[in-house]
């Protein structure tokens, strides 16, 4: 549900940047806006797959500390 959220956020802002290059015509000002509305997206998906990232690999730390102590508790019960 949240991807679906950012990448019409992201959609949104680029619709956005479109109109003010179209509606106010090329400018210094309308440019830098443009260009302001075109990061925020790539920002918005580099930070949430960063995160993603992070998630992932906190989780493959965790199963592998917990990994050894399966494998002990098995030998000590005679499995």
């Amino acid at each position: 549900m949240k991807t679906r959220a950012y990448q019409l956020c992201a959609l949104l802002a680029l619709a956005i940047m479109v109109f003010v290059l179209l509606r106010f015509g090329l400018s210094l000002a309308t440019l830098l806006l443009a260009l302001l509305l075109a990061a925020c997206p790539w920002g918005v998906i580099w930070l949430s797959y960063r995160l993603a990232r992070q998630a992932e690999s906190e989780i493959d730390q965790a199963v592998a500390a917990n990994k050894p102590d399966e494998h002990d508790s098995q030998h000590g019960k005679g499995v």
